[in-house]
């Protein structure tokens, strides 16, 4: 199928034909939703509009885009943003793709939040934790730590973006000890968890494009970044400061076990929307 027409409403039909093979009727009703938005301004109805005409480098565009859906590049990838409570964070492939799920941690750390703290992101990829806490939390001093030093420019563009000051400092926290840096109220990570054997259970647009090194974890240790985020916090962390994790759902006893066995106090599981054992929270011993 190839469009002849400029009119908006029948690239929908286009976008069908090029991507029943990679998506659902509903995911290419979205996708083809969220584009129109993102190009212009457009809500579902305005789409409907026969009066909307693209122009010819427009339709270039949208084809351009297909072309990338078709190859399971996520969207939000080629438009280079996507939305996070209530924020416009940048993204590209050397950065995960922000999920529902750590905006339920967000939104679990905000209620937790009554004054001035100082906050410590560890392992921050696009930046989208601390600066969606800041957005909300303007009197709190945030912190991001990430290996990746392309992550960390574009964490510093969303940080600009959406007119917040963060604090982006690169480091690897399996080798650093993290001594430069100050003691905080709160610190928190969504550091990596899957495991190398769930490689083939994972779909193609994850696996093919979002960055493994913020993915995987050997499956003969599973919990590495955990244990070593816990020892460093145990020296970070202000008396009864706390820790916040976002864990693979089938190794939250083990987590739990972890920070019980380092001192930690008041250790809890959290699920998310779905029921699943999703966040872990812990407090320091005073």
């Amino acid at each position: 199928m190839f469009v002849q027409s400029n009119r908006l409403v029948d690239l929908l039909p286009y976008f069908h034909d090029k991507l029943s093979d990679n998506y659902d009727k509903r995911e290419i009703d979205n996708l083809f939703a969220w584009l129109c938005y993102d190009r212009f301004k457009l809500n579902r109805n305005e789409i409907k509009s026969e009066g909307v005409r693209l122009s010819e480098s427009e339709l270039l565009d949208f084809r351009s885009v297909v072309k990338r859906l078709q190859a399971n590049e996520p969207l939000q990838y080629v438009l280079g943003k996507t939305e996070f409570y209530n924020c416009e964070i940048l993204v590209n492939q050397h950065v995960l793709i922000p999920r529902p799920e750590t905006e339920e941690l967000v939104d679990i750390i905000l209620k937790s939040i009554d004054q001035r703290i100082r906050i410590l992101d560890i392992g921050t990829g696009s930046g989208c934790i601390p600066i969606a806490l800041k957005k909300a939390k303007q009197h709190c001093d945030l912190h991001g730590l990430d290996i990746s030093h392309p992550a960390l420019e574009l964490a510093q563009k969303s940080a600009l973006l959406n007119q917040v000051e963060v604090l982006f400092s690169q480091a690897d926290i399996l080798v650093d000890d993290l001594k430069d840096l100050p003691q905080f109220d709160l610190i928190i990570s969504n550091p990596p968890y899957v495991l190398e054997s769930d490689k083939s259970d994972m779909n193609k647009n994850v696996l093919d494009f979002e960055p493994h090194l913020a993915l995987f974890v050997p499956n003969d240790d599973p919990l590495l970044f955990y244990k070593r985020i816990a020892v460093i916090a145990l020296t970070k962390l202000t008396a009864n400061g706390m820790l916040f994790f976002e864990i693979h759902e089938r190794f939250g006893k083990e987590t739990i076990r972890i920070l019980s066995d380092l001192g930690y106090v008041s250790c809890e599981i959290i699920k998310d929307m779905q029921g699943k054992d999703r966040m872990v929270k812990a407090a320091r011993k005073s």
